[in-house]
């Protein structure tokens, strides 16, 4: 079944995701860019709220998952990438996300990235593509899981920067790798269909489930109009013969 991430960028937005029924909750900064990232004292108040409420809910059901990203960083400084990436994981996260971009730089990136220590999950930035190298590479290191995102969330979704065949053969390596795979990307309700026959095991959303654009408040009815009709679409997959 998908799961459903949804960003938010402090405590009330955090409690009412987490209430709503997501998944995954994920900290960052739509002002400051596809992947930016919040300051730390936040992400360590968001992480003590969430763990609090999610504690007293335990008997309820599963958790969910917290992840947060180290903002907008150049491939060329690997040494503060990596700074950055224990910075964020002592907030007491789960999964620090980290954007990797087709550069030549990437390679050794990912390496400290998988060799640090710490759960991380790149997100290929998928605007000009990705490199089948860095794929290929990212596939063989011990990362929990894979993600592709976009950058300019104006130029369209995910499904408008990658073709159909090529979203296919990143979910099949990481499948297969044995990685979990997410996607992401100005998606939105309309989106549904086409991430039900990709089938990634998480989806990411924050323009779905704000009052405007991305950078605007999190409504929580659209995260829980979001999560029905995710599960109404698993339900329509679960019933089709063969």
């Amino acid at each position: 079944m998908t799961r459903m991430l949804v960003s938010v960028r402090d405590v009330a937005e955090a409690l009412s995701a987490a209430a709503a029924g997501a998944d995954f909750i994920d900290l960052k900064e739509p002002h400051a860019g596809a992947l930016g990232g919040l300051a730390l004292p936040t992400l360590r108040a968001v992480v003590a709220a969430l763990r609090e409420v999610m504690a007293a809910r335990s008997a309820q059901g599963a958790a969910p998952a917290i992840s947060a990203t180290i903002g907008d960083w150049p491939m060329a400084q690997r040494d503060a990438i990596i700074a950055q990436v224990h910075a964020v994981a002592e907030c007491g996260v789960d999964y620090v996300k980290v954007g990797i971009e087709n550069d030549a730089d990437a390679p050794e990136v990912l390496r400290a990235l998988a060799a640090c220590g710490r759960a991380v999950v790149p997100v290929f930035i998928a605007d000009r593509g990705v490199d089948a190298y860095l794929r290929t590479l990212a596939c063989a290191l011990p990362f929990p899981a894979l993600m592709l995102d976009t950058a300019d969330k104006q130029a369209g979704s995910l499904f408008d920067c990658m073709d159909d065949a090529a979203l296919r053969r990143f979910v099949r390596q990481a499948r297969r790798a044995g990685r979990l795979v997410g996607l992401a990307g100005a998606l939105r309700i309309e989106h549904l269909p086409q991430l039900k026959r990709l089938a990634p095991d998480f989806a990411g959303f924050r323009s779905a489930v704000c009052s405007g654009a991305r950078t605007s408040e999190l409504v929580p009815a659209k995260v829980r109009a979001l999560r029905a009709r995710l599960r109404e679409e698993v339900a329509e997959s679960a019933a089709q013969p063969g």
